[in-house]
């Protein structure tokens, strides 16, 4: 490649200048969807995703089995500005971004499960949008999307097992931050760290401003303003050659507004929410002999205020469409005991055991009105106002045998879920992974799944409603990792059974989501991926997934339509076709990223027959652009998102969920200051 005598911020600029506009925002036109005929205690040995959060470098290197990867970014990486979901669906392969921050892995809705640290984080209430962790406090994320050692429990679709930053002994050290871009968006943050012998801090602020808070629906964001902010410390104390103590605790809060189309504007619509939280999880692990064992207490509380403009939504109204207000005050407390020990049995067996014990208190306040006319006298109401209590309980047993070149993760769980009902499952898993050699490895899964849904997000706005159902799962995985020179390529399929499939849909006129039952389903799908480094200096990685996830039989919960569609359809958050791509380049301080999303669309809408979600909205692909500079302590960094401002749709309204707009060109600089 010639020499080039411009920086790399001058690129940038070149790179952004004389782009073309945005699309019109009128919708586009839909298709039609056609019809189809570990280890976890040895990082070694583990069948995980890891990757290591940062600032702008992607440097991917695999190093486990078949079908996972590993993504290294630049030491200096407290100065991402990606969000959570971003991060996810941007090296992922099956993550598909959904509206407002969501994401659904392997076709499914969008259940995960959080670990801080050897704790579980316990999910906010229902209809939260604040992220539970912040890219800017992690040091290591693994994720998991198969082969769950027993270890694991609750919601599997994915597990997000994170190690939160901590401080080094010595002086304070850290960073000062300031992002600007267009949208209004004005984000701060700050950490600092330290420590002294035998103890350490790690604490960090962020505080963020948008005019663009929520994905819209129209292109042009109306009432769309928010702001959120984190506080966030790690203490470590060393209490012995063998034992330490660890205190992660956090508090959040945001402001939201829900977005208006033109008619709602003009009205005055002025619909918000607040959110609030807090946790703490204190953990002692032992590490000495022949057992380790990890002790967890977490707490975790959450609060959530949706408040639905009964002025402008109810009053004076002019037209017979059906008009909602919806108010609502909902609460979830969880306090839990975790333990996790392992003990090594002879050269080839490690035991793992252990048990979680958790309860959930809170309270459900809810009332939504509905009127059909201008006369305030017709509106008619729908009440809950009910306490939240429950729990759960559940043990575990499994061992990692390695015969050979085997290595065989075989295991046990029991979960027992009370909400109004008790329900429990004992499920069996199998994960084996064979070496051929030193580039190739082969692996199988067999996992049983329990997903509860989280107490909290369980409403009784229908008395005569069918109770809501945990989801039970039988799933399997085949694949194969080849690793040749730096460069490792993986190829994976997995099947999925779902017993009672766990869904959602908007209540008519609000954002608030009530989940439902569809009595049966399945999900299947193949993963590619490739990713390694073409120069000491030049990284890359691409991923590619094709995704079926249908469902078929009766409705139940909730408030949806009781009865069964004819056939299977396909669920609303199925995206057919998923992929990513990057580019990493980094020399003296200077680097150069570029990254790429590819979605082919989610369903929505009924065909003549009554099948639901039979069109798809278009296809999108967005390219994301940063650049950034070393300054003395300093970095300047420049990014584009969305740079070909591609007006995309990701989902339209259907009785599933609402019409909004993915984010169109977005240019921001961003100052870090080092101390």
């Amino acid at each position: 490649m010639p020499r080039q005598k411009c920086s790399t911020l001058a690129l940038a600029a070149a790179c952004l200048a004389g782009l073309p506009s945005a699309a019109h925002s009128q919708l586009p036109p839909v298709t039609s969807v056609s019809s189809p005929n570990s280890n976890i205690f040895d990082p070694k040995t583990a069948p995980i995703i890891v990757i290591h959060v940062g600032a702008h470098r992607l440097v991917l290197v695999p190093r486990t089995v078949a079908g996972a990867q590993v993504i290294h970014l630049n030491p200096s990486d407290s100065k991402t500005n990606q969000d959570f979901s971003h991060l996810i669906t941007s090296t992922i392969a099956g993550a598909a971004a959904a509206p407002s921050g969501e994401f659904h892995i392997r076709g499914s809705h969008g259940q995960y499960t959080y670990y801080l640290d050897g704790a579980p984080l316990p999910a906010s209430v229902s209809g939260s949008f604040s992220d539970l962790i912040d890219p800017k406090n992690i040091e290591t994320l693994r994720v998991l999307t198969g082969g769950f050692p027993a270890q694991y429990g609750n919601n599997l679709a994915a597990v997000f097992d994170v190690t939160a930053r901590a401080g080094k002994t010595g002086p304070p050290g850290g960073f000062l931050q300031q992002n600007v871009a267009q949208y209004g968006i004005a984000d701060s943050a700050a950490q600092v760290s330290g420590g002294i012998p035998h103890f350490s801090y790690f604490v960090s602020g962020l505080r963020t401003f948008s005019q663009r808070r929520l994905d819209p629906v129209t292109q042009m964001p109306l009432h769309d303003s928010g702001r959120d902010s984190v506080v966030f410390g790690k203490f470590d104390l060393s209490a012995g050659a063998n034992d330490k103590i660890v205190l992660d605790t956090a508090r959040t809060n945001a402001f939201l507004q829900f977005p208006n189309d033109a008619v709602q504007q003009a009205a005055g619509r002025n619909v918000t929410q607040r959110e609030d939280g807090d946790f703490a999880n204190l953990i002692w692990r032992h590490a000495g002999g022949p057992q380790n064992l990890t002790v967890a207490l977490y707490s975790h509380q959450s609060r959530l205020r949706y408040l639905g403009d009964p002025s402008h939504d109810l009053i004076g109204a002019t037209t017979d469409a059906p008009l909602t207000s919806a108010f609502e005050d909902r609460t979830a407390n969880y306090i839990g005991l975790r333990t996790d020990a392992t003990r090594k049995i002879g050269e080839r067996h490690k035991l793992g055991y252990g048990f979680d014990l958790s309860t959930v208190t809170g309270g459900e306040h809810f009332t939504l009105l509905t009127n059909t006319d201008a006369d305030p006298a017709n509106t008619a109401s729908t009440v809950d106002n009910h306490d939240l209590s429950g729990g759960d309980q559940s043990f575990y047993l499994q061992d990692d045998w390695t015969p050979g070149r085997f290595l065989v993760n075989y295991g046990v769980r029991y979960d027992r879920h009370k909400t109004d009902t008790t329900t429990s499952q004992v499920s069996p898993r199998l994960n084996l992974t064979y070496t051929a050699n030193s580039r190739d490895k082969f692996h199988a899964y067999y996992n049983r799944l329990f997903q509860p849904a989280s107490i909290e997000d369980i409403r009784r706005l229908d008395p005569n409603a069918v109770p809501f159902k945990p989801e039970r799962d039988s799933f399997y995985e085949v694949g194969y990792q080849h690793d040749n020179g730096g460069i490792t390529t993986s190829l994976s399929a997995y099947y999925k059974t779902v017993q009672d499939v766990i869904d959602e849909n908007i209540l008519g006129g609000t954002q608030i989501r009530e989940p439902f039952n569809v009595q049966k389903g399945y999900v299947r799908g193949l993963e590619f991926a490739v990713d390694g480094s073409l120069t000491r200096n030049l990284s890359f990685y691409a991923n590619y997934a094709r995704s079926w996830a249908r469902a078929a039989g009766d409705f139940t919960g909730g408030l949806t339509p009781q009865g069964a569609p004819p056939g299977y359809f396909y669920e609303d958050h199925d995206q057919t076709h998923t992929a990513s791509l990057g580019l990493a380049y980094e020399k003296h301080g200077q680097s150069i990223n570029l990254d790429g999303e590819y979605g082919s669309g989610f369903p929505y809408g009924q065909s003549d027959a009554g099948l639901p979600n039979f069109y798809r909205v278009p296809a999108h692909f967005i390219f994301n652009l940063q650049v950034a500079t070393r300054i003395g302590r300093g970095q300047l960094a420049l990014s584009a998102f969305n740079l070909l401002n591609h007006g995309y749709v990701i989902k339209q309204a259907s009785q599933f969920s609402d019409r909004e707009w993915g984010q169109g060109r977005t240019v921001g600089v961003k100052w870090t200051q080092n101390f």
